[in-house]
């Protein structure tokens, strides 16, 4: 009975990871494509995904106490499904758990990746932003290319100031 619960909740687990890769995806594009209406959009529909999946986590949980359970055993809040795995004595049961506890880290994985590489693309594009701040501003001062000595650099205004986004 719980075993049926928790490969239910795996499922719904799994189709609710790959719909964030789907979102990842498109946050992806929406970043390349420079569309913040896009990535705003999408990212609201993540924090409401995110929050079905929190709750299908304490479903997963309380299948997984419940299966302890009827084994006479006592869940900690670190069990894990691969220690329910190792208990199930049914081969079917084992191997659908054991084929979803599978597909869903290597979605897992997967989103993961893309969210460092949104992550790099949300770095370059805060790099671009301050360049070209910096750019408008007139933060750079004009260089004189001719030969000084090395004395006269700090007089002549060669420092270089940037936008500091962190202050």
């Amino acid at each position: 009975m719980a075993i049926q619960q928790l490969c239910e909740v795996l499922e719904t687990l799994l189709q609710q990871h790959e719909q964030l890769q789907q979102y990842a995806e498109q946050k992806k594009a929406a970043l390349i494509q420079n569309d913040v209406n896009l990535l705003n959009e999408t990212v609201n529909k993540e924090a409401r995904l995110i929050k079905l999946i929190s709750d299908a986590e304490l479903k997963r949980h309380d299948a997984v106490y419940r299966f302890y359970q009827e084994k006479g055993f006592q869940a900690t809040s670190s069990t894990k499904v691969a220690d329910v795995i190792r208990m199930v004595t049914n081969s079917q049961d084992k191997l659908r758990l054991l084929e979803l506890s599978e597909r869903l880290t290597s979605v897992v994985y997967q989103l993961k990746a893309l969210n460092d590489l949104n992550m790099t693309l949300i770095q370059q594009a805060i790099e671009i932003n301050d360049f070209s701040l910096n750019i408008l501003a007139g933060s750079f001062e004009p260089q004189d290319f001719v030969y000084k000595k090395p004395t006269d650099y700090s007089q002549s205004g060669m420092n270089l100031k940037f936008f500091d986004s962190r202050a």
